[in-house]
């Protein structure tokens, strides 16, 4: 059993039980069953994001937070493209998600690989999402 940090509040705790609540935005059902569905045809394409950002498959729903770094990947991509400037926050949460796809890496194709990956995944996702009800 793990245990909770005592001082942590009871939305961090929700937080904790049900990751699933990560993805603002969305119904957590149908959030759930497109995550369900995505990993039948994409298990690899997690695992190996999982696996270069560090996020231990053993964790409970690490594929719910890869899911989430997909999203907010999507979000660093309209950030780049869009002729609006963001604001620092943005700008630093979107250095900080390449950083981490970027870490360890040789070559600018293999970051362009991944990045590939958290892209076709959050496409993937909204697609699926459509078709659940």
């Amino acid at each position: 059993m793990k245990v909770i940090d005592p001082f942590l509040t009871m939305k961090e705790i929700i937080i904790i039980v049900n990751r699933i609540g990560l993805i603002k935005g969305y119904d957590e059902k149908r959030v759930r069953e497109t995550l369900n569905l995505l990993l039948r045809d994409r298990k690899n394409e997690f695992q190996e994001l999982a696996d270069t950002i560090g996020i231990p498959n053993t964790s409970e729903d690490w594929q719910v937070i890869i899911l989430k770094i997909c999203l907010d990947f999507e979000e660093c991509f309209k950030i780049w493209t869009d002729e609006v400037e963001p604001d620092a926050l943005k700008n630093t949460k979107c250095m900080t998600i390449m950083r981490e796809i970027a870490k360890g890496k040789k070559n600018i194709s293999s970051v362009f690989h991944t990045q590939n990956i958290a892209y076709t995944i959050c496409t993937e996702f909204h697609e699926t999402y459509k078709r659940t009800s």
